[in-house]
């Protein structure tokens, strides 16, 4: 298991549903969390990985601005025309990486491990993003001690009070999707969260039922 501290100025989640406003997810889906961990390792088959386990935790709720924008008509079958979409600010999160669920080689853990420690052995292109190629992640870094990275973090942000997880629960308020279906709905599958509204200081491995499996429902 690794963790990664991501942090990314700004995002837009749109939710499937939307139309002329372009409403956000509140947090980044697991699903495309996956698919830019996937980006940074250049993969390009997200089958490849299917059996990973995620666990996020987040400084902060993300605030939500809402901007005009001209979205792409292409994508989203709307019109070209200027309309309000609504974009998270301040992301800022923690990401657990599980592997050991993993059949197909080797393993996204390895593969990430790699990518960060010595990026020029990874073939890929383009930047990394969070979503959307102009939502463009600033910061992905390997935590190898989190007890005294999160004791330096607290000494250098004296607002920091500690980390919210983002709890699976299947009543919870918020649902995300874990894998998106890009020709139809029928493969797409979702999960429900409950953002965890105290902050806590993490110092160990999170407990299995924080993890969310990243599986592919294709078979």
């Amino acid at each position: 298991m690794i963790t990664l501290h991501i942090e990314v100025p700004y995002a837009s989640f749109r939710k499937s549903y939307a139309r002329s406003l372009a409403e956000t997810y509140p947090f980044p889906p697991p699903a495309t969390v996956y698919g830019m961990l996937l980006s940074l390792v250049g993969e390009r088959f997200r089958a490849n990985h299917s059996g990973v386990k995620l666990a996020l935790a987040f400084a902060r709720q993300p605030r939500i601005s809402r901007t005009l924008r001209r979205m792409s008509g292409a994508k989203y079958g709307v019109s070209r025309t200027p309309d309000f979409i609504e974009t998270l600010c301040g992301i800022d999160f923690l990401c657990w990486v599980d592997s050991s669920q993993e059949t197909n080689g080797r393993t996204l853990e390895a593969r990430l491990t790699e990518a960060i420690i010595t990026p020029e052995r990874v073939n890929r292109t383009g930047i990394v993003s969070l979503g959307l190629s102009d939502d463009a992640v600033d910061d992905i870094s390997l935590i190898s001690d989190l007890p005294d990275w999160s004791e330096k973090l607290c000494q250098w942000n004296g607002n920091f009070q500690g980390w919210h997880w983002l709890n699976p629960q299947n009543n919870g308020q918020i649902e995300l999707p874990i894998w998106v279906d890009h020709v139809g709905a029928f493969h797409t599958r979702w999960r429900r969260y409950q953002f965890e509204e105290s902050p806590l200081l993490i110092y160990s491995e999170p407990e299995e039922d924080k993890f969310t499996p990243i599986v592919d429902p294709r078979g």
